[in-house]
Protein backbone atom coordinates (compact mmCIF):
# COMPACT_ATOMS: atom_id res chain seq x y z
CA UNK A 1 0.00 0.00 0.00
CA UNK A 2 1.54 3.26 -1.22
CA UNK A 3 0.41 6.47 1.26
CA UNK A 4 0.79 10.06 -0.49
CA UNK A 5 0.41 12.93 0.99
CA UNK A 6 -2.59 14.62 3.02
CA UNK A 7 -3.70 16.17 0.00
CA UNK A 8 -6.85 14.63 -1.66
CA UNK A 9 -6.87 13.67 -5.24
CA UNK A 10 -10.21 13.44 -7.18
CA UNK A 11 -8.67 10.76 -9.80
CA UNK A 12 -5.81 8.40 -9.52
CA UNK A 13 -3.88 7.46 -12.81
CA UNK A 14 -4.04 4.15 -13.72
CA UNK A 15 0.11 3.80 -13.78
CA UNK A 16 0.29 5.28 -10.50
CA UNK A 17 1.63 2.79 -7.61
CA UNK A 18 -1.63 1.56 -6.20
CA UNK A 19 -0.83 -2.01 -2.61
CA UNK A 20 -1.15 -5.91 -1.67
CA UNK A 21 0.34 -8.92 -2.60
CA UNK A 22 0.66 -8.33 -6.26
CA UNK A 23 -1.55 -5.32 -6.09
CA UNK A 24 -0.85 -1.86 -5.42
CA UNK A 25 -3.29 0.84 -3.62
CA UNK A 26 -2.42 4.59 -3.31
CA UNK A 27 -4.16 5.86 -0.91
CA UNK A 28 -3.97 9.10 0.90
CA UNK A 29 -2.25 8.68 4.73
CA UNK A 30 -4.42 11.27 6.51
CA UNK A 31 -7.91 9.82 5.66
CA UNK A 32 -6.42 6.10 6.95
CA UNK A 33 -5.16 8.35 9.67
CA UNK A 34 -8.21 9.70 10.98
CA UNK A 35 -10.27 6.36 10.86
CA UNK A 36 -8.03 3.89 11.57
CA UNK A 37 -5.69 3.56 14.80
CA UNK A 38 -3.67 0.63 13.33
CA UNK A 39 -3.26 2.68 9.98
CA UNK A 40 -1.81 5.58 11.56
CA UNK A 41 0.59 3.86 13.66
CA UNK A 42 1.48 1.98 10.37
CA UNK A 43 2.41 5.10 8.87
CA UNK A 44 4.34 6.85 11.89
CA UNK A 45 6.33 3.47 12.02
CA UNK A 46 9.35 4.44 9.54
CA UNK A 47 9.88 7.69 11.82
CA UNK A 48 10.37 5.26 14.67
CA UNK A 49 14.11 4.04 14.17
CA UNK A 50 12.51 2.08 10.99
CA UNK A 51 13.72 2.34 7.49
CA UNK A 52 10.89 3.57 5.60
CA UNK A 53 10.61 1.98 2.01
CA UNK A 54 9.53 4.21 -0.91
CA UNK A 55 8.44 2.92 -4.35
CA UNK A 56 7.56 5.73 -6.85
CA UNK A 57 8.24 8.38 -4.67
CA UNK A 58 5.77 7.20 -2.16
CA UNK A 59 5.57 5.40 1.53
CA UNK A 60 5.81 1.93 0.58
CA UNK A 61 3.55 -0.59 3.20
CA UNK A 62 3.01 -4.36 2.67
CA UNK A 63 -0.20 -5.90 4.43
CA UNK A 64 -0.70 -9.62 4.40
CA UNK A 65 -4.78 -9.14 3.30
CA UNK A 66 -6.13 -9.88 0.28
CA UNK A 67 -6.34 -7.23 -2.43
CA UNK A 68 -10.07 -8.18 -2.38
CA UNK A 69 -10.26 -7.40 1.19
CA UNK A 70 -8.10 -3.99 0.79
CA UNK A 71 -10.82 -3.13 -1.70
CA UNK A 72 -13.52 -3.57 -0.11
CA UNK A 73 -12.06 -1.67 3.40
CA UNK A 74 -11.18 1.17 1.08
CA UNK A 75 -14.37 1.44 -0.37
CA UNK A 76 -15.93 1.81 2.66
CA UNK A 77 -13.54 4.39 4.09
CA UNK A 78 -13.51 6.54 1.11
CA UNK A 79 -17.19 6.44 0.88
CA UNK A 80 -17.98 8.19 4.55
CA UNK A 81 -17.97 5.08 6.22
CA UNK A 82 -21.13 3.94 4.52
CA UNK A 83 -21.99 -0.48 4.32
CA UNK A 84 -23.71 -0.23 0.87
CA UNK A 85 -25.72 -3.46 1.76
CA UNK A 86 -29.50 -3.20 2.30
CA UNK A 87 -29.76 -6.40 3.14
CA UNK A 88 -28.08 -9.30 4.89
CA UNK A 89 -28.28 -12.94 2.25
CA UNK A 90 -26.00 -15.15 1.40
CA UNK A 91 -25.03 -12.84 -1.50
CA UNK A 92 -24.26 -10.01 0.43
CA UNK A 93 -22.64 -12.18 3.32
CA UNK A 94 -18.79 -12.68 1.44
CA UNK A 95 -19.00 -8.78 1.66
CA UNK A 96 -20.43 -8.50 5.15
CA UNK A 97 -17.98 -10.50 6.79
CA UNK A 98 -14.91 -9.32 4.72
CA UNK A 99 -15.51 -6.18 6.05
CA UNK A 100 -15.99 -7.02 10.11
CA UNK A 101 -13.44 -8.67 9.98
CA UNK A 102 -11.04 -5.72 8.45
CA UNK A 103 -12.83 -3.20 10.30
CA UNK A 104 -11.83 -5.44 13.32
CA UNK A 105 -8.31 -5.19 12.53
CA UNK A 106 -7.71 -2.00 11.60
CA UNK A 107 -10.14 -0.64 14.37
CA UNK A 108 -12.46 1.04 12.68
CA UNK A 109 -15.38 1.37 14.74
CA UNK A 110 -18.44 2.91 12.82
CA UNK A 111 -18.54 0.26 10.05
CA UNK A 112 -18.13 -2.71 12.69
CA UNK A 113 -20.30 -1.12 14.51
CA UNK A 114 -23.16 -0.71 11.85
CA UNK A 115 -22.69 -4.27 10.73
CA UNK A 116 -23.32 -5.60 14.46
CA UNK A 117 -26.83 -3.29 14.45
CA UNK A 118 -27.70 -5.64 11.24
CA UNK A 119 -27.06 -8.77 12.50
CA UNK A 120 -28.74 -7.74 15.48
CA UNK A 121 -32.06 -6.17 13.56
CA UNK A 122 -31.66 -9.80 11.66
CA UNK A 123 -31.66 -11.22 14.64
CA UNK A 124 -33.37 -9.66 17.50
CA UNK A 125 -32.47 -10.53 20.84
CA UNK A 126 -36.00 -8.96 22.11
CA UNK A 127 -38.63 -11.72 22.07
CA UNK A 128 -41.12 -9.19 20.80
CA UNK A 129 -38.58 -7.94 17.84
CA UNK A 130 -37.92 -11.74 17.53
CA UNK A 131 -42.29 -11.62 17.10
CA UNK A 132 -42.00 -9.05 14.71
CA UNK A 133 -39.41 -10.35 12.13
CA UNK A 134 -41.42 -13.51 12.28
CA UNK A 135 -44.71 -11.96 11.59
CA UNK A 136 -42.49 -10.29 8.53
CA UNK A 137 -41.07 -13.31 7.20
CA UNK A 138 -44.63 -15.18 7.23
CA UNK A 139 -46.44 -11.92 5.57
CA UNK A 140 -43.66 -12.24 2.70
CA UNK A 141 -43.78 -15.49 2.40
CA UNK A 142 -47.73 -16.01 2.63
CA UNK A 143 -47.78 -12.84 -0.30
CA UNK A 144 -44.52 -15.67 -2.41
CA UNK A 145 -45.83 -18.84 -2.03
CA UNK A 146 -44.16 -21.50 -3.90
CA UNK A 147 -47.65 -23.63 -5.01
CA UNK A 148 -51.45 -22.54 -5.32
CA UNK A 149 -54.39 -24.19 -4.91
CA UNK A 150 -56.45 -24.80 -8.50
CA UNK A 151 -59.37 -26.99 -8.21
CA UNK A 152 -58.62 -28.82 -5.17
CA UNK A 153 -54.74 -29.36 -6.22
CA UNK A 154 -51.27 -27.96 -5.47
CA UNK A 155 -50.19 -26.56 -8.23
CA UNK A 156 -46.64 -24.49 -9.08
CA UNK A 157 -47.38 -20.84 -8.39
CA UNK A 158 -45.96 -18.95 -11.97
CA UNK A 159 -45.68 -15.70 -10.14
CA UNK A 160 -43.29 -17.58 -7.69
CA UNK A 161 -40.17 -15.41 -6.89
CA UNK A 162 -37.78 -17.56 -5.01
CA UNK A 163 -35.92 -14.79 -3.56
CA UNK A 164 -38.30 -13.44 -1.56
CA UNK A 165 -37.36 -14.60 2.39
CA UNK A 166 -36.96 -18.09 2.04
CA UNK A 167 -34.60 -19.98 4.00
CA UNK A 168 -32.41 -20.88 1.49
CA UNK A 169 -31.10 -16.92 0.66
CA UNK A 170 -31.26 -16.39 4.62
CA UNK A 171 -27.27 -16.51 6.12
CA UNK A 172 -26.45 -19.30 7.92
CA UNK A 173 -26.41 -18.47 11.47
CA UNK A 174 -23.05 -21.06 12.33
CA UNK A 175 -21.51 -18.45 9.46
CA UNK A 176 -22.63 -15.84 11.41
CA UNK A 177 -21.10 -17.24 15.15
CA UNK A 178 -18.17 -18.59 13.77
CA UNK A 179 -17.27 -15.09 12.75
CA UNK A 180 -17.78 -13.21 15.75
CA UNK A 181 -16.03 -15.60 17.20
CA UNK A 182 -13.06 -15.43 14.73
CA UNK A 183 -13.30 -11.64 15.91
CA UNK A 184 -13.89 -11.54 19.73
CA UNK A 185 -17.53 -10.17 19.35
CA UNK A 186 -18.84 -12.94 22.03
CA UNK A 187 -21.96 -10.89 22.87
CA UNK A 188 -24.47 -12.94 24.73
CA UNK A 189 -26.49 -10.22 23.02
CA UNK A 190 -25.71 -11.15 19.52
CA UNK A 191 -25.01 -15.29 19.91
CA UNK A 192 -28.02 -16.12 21.80
CA UNK A 193 -30.84 -15.51 19.23
CA UNK A 194 -28.67 -17.21 16.49
CA UNK A 195 -27.97 -19.87 18.59
CA UNK A 196 -31.58 -20.49 18.71
CA UNK A 197 -31.76 -19.34 14.58
CA UNK A 198 -29.75 -21.93 14.12
CA UNK A 199 -31.86 -25.04 16.35
CA UNK A 200 -34.96 -23.72 14.14
CA UNK A 201 -33.04 -24.43 10.61
CA UNK A 202 -30.70 -26.83 11.10
CA UNK A 203 -31.77 -30.75 10.37
CA UNK A 204 -28.59 -31.95 8.92
CA UNK A 205 -24.80 -32.19 9.61
CA UNK A 206 -23.50 -30.89 6.31
CA UNK A 207 -23.41 -32.29 2.13
CA UNK A 208 -25.88 -30.86 -0.30
CA UNK A 209 -29.90 -31.49 1.05
CA UNK A 210 -31.59 -28.47 2.41
CA UNK A 211 -31.48 -26.58 5.30
CA UNK A 212 -28.54 -25.20 7.06
CA UNK A 213 -25.80 -26.66 8.31
CA UNK A 214 -23.29 -26.92 11.59
CA UNK A 215 -19.87 -27.21 9.69
CA UNK A 216 -18.79 -23.67 10.29
CA UNK A 217 -18.83 -24.16 13.90
CA UNK A 218 -15.94 -24.66 16.59
CA UNK A 219 -15.73 -28.32 18.34
CA UNK A 220 -17.13 -26.34 21.05
CA UNK A 221 -19.60 -24.82 19.88
CA UNK A 222 -20.81 -28.14 18.26
CA UNK A 223 -21.03 -29.14 21.55
CA UNK A 224 -22.86 -26.23 23.04
CA UNK A 225 -25.39 -26.21 20.33
CA UNK A 226 -26.28 -29.67 20.50
CA UNK A 227 -26.59 -30.20 24.51
CA UNK A 228 -28.41 -26.43 24.31
CA UNK A 229 -31.18 -28.06 21.77
CA UNK A 230 -31.83 -30.95 23.80
CA UNK A 231 -32.19 -28.69 26.77
CA UNK A 232 -34.65 -26.48 25.19
CA UNK A 233 -36.56 -29.11 23.50
CA UNK A 234 -36.46 -30.89 26.65
CA UNK A 235 -37.95 -28.07 28.45
CA UNK A 236 -40.48 -27.18 25.91
CA UNK A 237 -42.18 -31.09 26.11
CA UNK A 238 -42.16 -30.78 29.73
CA UNK A 239 -43.81 -27.33 30.03
CA UNK A 240 -46.33 -29.17 27.09
CA UNK A 241 -47.43 -31.61 29.40
CA UNK A 242 -47.57 -30.11 32.52
CA UNK A 243 -50.87 -28.45 33.42
CA UNK A 244 -50.11 -25.48 35.79
CA UNK A 245 -51.40 -25.69 39.09
CA UNK A 246 -52.50 -23.62 40.87
CA UNK A 247 -53.40 -21.26 37.81
CA UNK A 248 -56.85 -20.03 39.04
CA UNK A 249 -58.52 -18.77 41.97
CA UNK A 250 -59.65 -21.69 44.46
CA UNK A 251 -62.98 -20.64 44.64
CA UNK A 252 -63.13 -20.85 40.73
CA UNK A 253 -61.17 -24.83 41.31
CA UNK A 254 -64.10 -27.09 41.17
CA UNK A 255 -65.68 -25.27 37.30
CA UNK A 256 -62.62 -23.61 36.35
CA UNK A 257 -60.00 -25.54 37.18
CA UNK A 258 -61.43 -28.95 35.88
CA UNK A 259 -61.60 -27.42 32.75
CA UNK A 260 -58.22 -26.05 32.58
CA UNK A 261 -57.48 -29.67 33.34
CA UNK A 262 -59.59 -31.07 30.77
CA UNK A 263 -58.02 -28.55 28.10
CA UNK A 264 -54.36 -28.85 29.06
CA UNK A 265 -53.94 -32.17 27.72
CA UNK A 266 -55.19 -31.02 24.27
CA UNK A 267 -52.29 -29.11 23.73
CA UNK A 268 -50.33 -32.33 23.01
CA UNK A 269 -51.93 -32.67 20.19
CA UNK A 270 -51.73 -29.14 18.98
CA UNK A 271 -47.81 -29.18 19.09
CA UNK A 272 -47.13 -32.64 17.97
CA UNK A 273 -48.82 -31.33 14.62
CA UNK A 274 -46.91 -28.02 14.06
CA UNK A 275 -45.28 -28.29 10.81
CA UNK A 276 -42.38 -27.71 12.02
CA UNK A 277 -42.15 -30.51 14.38
CA UNK A 278 -40.72 -29.36 17.89
CA UNK A 279 -37.67 -27.21 16.12
CA UNK A 280 -39.38 -23.94 16.67
CA UNK A 281 -41.16 -24.31 20.28
CA UNK A 282 -41.04 -20.25 20.78
CA UNK A 283 -43.29 -20.05 17.24
CA UNK A 284 -45.55 -22.84 18.20
CA UNK A 285 -46.33 -21.52 21.62
CA UNK A 286 -47.01 -18.23 20.27
CA UNK A 287 -48.92 -19.94 17.45
CA UNK A 288 -51.05 -21.76 19.57
CA UNK A 289 -51.88 -18.93 22.53
CA UNK A 290 -53.06 -16.94 19.28
CA UNK A 291 -55.33 -19.66 18.34
CA UNK A 292 -56.62 -20.10 21.86
CA UNK A 293 -57.14 -16.45 22.43
CA UNK A 294 -59.05 -16.30 19.00
CA UNK A 295 -61.33 -19.05 19.01
CA UNK A 296 -62.65 -18.48 22.66
CA UNK A 297 -62.67 -22.44 23.25
CA UNK A 298 -61.37 -21.83 26.75
CA UNK A 299 -65.19 -20.46 27.97
CA UNK A 300 -66.91 -22.10 25.32
CA UNK A 301 -66.04 -25.53 24.84
CA UNK A 302 -64.20 -25.71 28.85
CA UNK A 303 -66.15 -23.37 30.78
CA UNK A 304 -63.48 -21.41 32.35
CA UNK A 305 -65.00 -17.51 33.41
CA UNK A 306 -63.12 -14.83 31.46
CA UNK A 307 -61.04 -13.96 33.95
CA UNK A 308 -59.97 -17.49 34.56
CA UNK A 309 -59.31 -17.61 31.01
CA UNK A 310 -57.42 -14.64 30.62
CA UNK A 311 -55.02 -16.22 33.87
CA UNK A 312 -54.82 -19.63 31.44
CA UNK A 313 -53.60 -17.37 28.67
CA UNK A 314 -50.72 -15.13 30.40
CA UNK A 315 -49.73 -18.46 32.44
CA UNK A 316 -49.14 -19.92 28.76
CA UNK A 317 -47.09 -16.53 27.83
CA UNK A 318 -44.83 -16.86 31.31
CA UNK A 319 -44.10 -20.29 29.85
CA UNK A 320 -42.88 -18.90 26.53
CA UNK A 321 -40.94 -16.04 27.92
CA UNK A 322 -39.63 -18.29 30.36
CA UNK A 323 -38.22 -20.84 27.29
CA UNK A 324 -36.52 -17.89 25.34
CA UNK A 325 -35.02 -16.07 29.12
CA UNK A 326 -33.20 -19.37 29.69
CA UNK A 327 -31.52 -19.34 25.87
CA UNK A 328 -28.59 -18.06 26.84
CA UNK A 329 -28.45 -20.78 29.71
CA UNK A 330 -29.36 -23.85 27.31
CA UNK A 331 -26.87 -22.77 25.09
CA UNK A 332 -24.06 -21.58 28.14
CA UNK A 333 -23.08 -18.49 25.86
Amino acid sequence: MDASSSQPRKRLRQDEPKACGSMLFCVHRSLLSKHSPVFRERFQAPQKDIKPQILQGHLHICLNDTAEDIEALLNVIYDGLRIDVPQLTVESWPLVSSLIRMCTKYEIERPRTEILQRISDEWPRVLSLHDAKMDALTRQQTRNPQFIIQNGQAVPNPHYNPGVAHDDIIVNPASVIALLRECQLESQELLVPLFYALSRTTWQFGGPAVGHHIAPLSHADVERFIVGLERLRNEHAALVVQCPNPCVPPAHDQMCGAGLRLFWPTLHVSFLRSNQGSRQPIEDWRSIIQMVRSDGRLTSTYKLCSGCAELALQTMEKRREGLWNALARYFEV
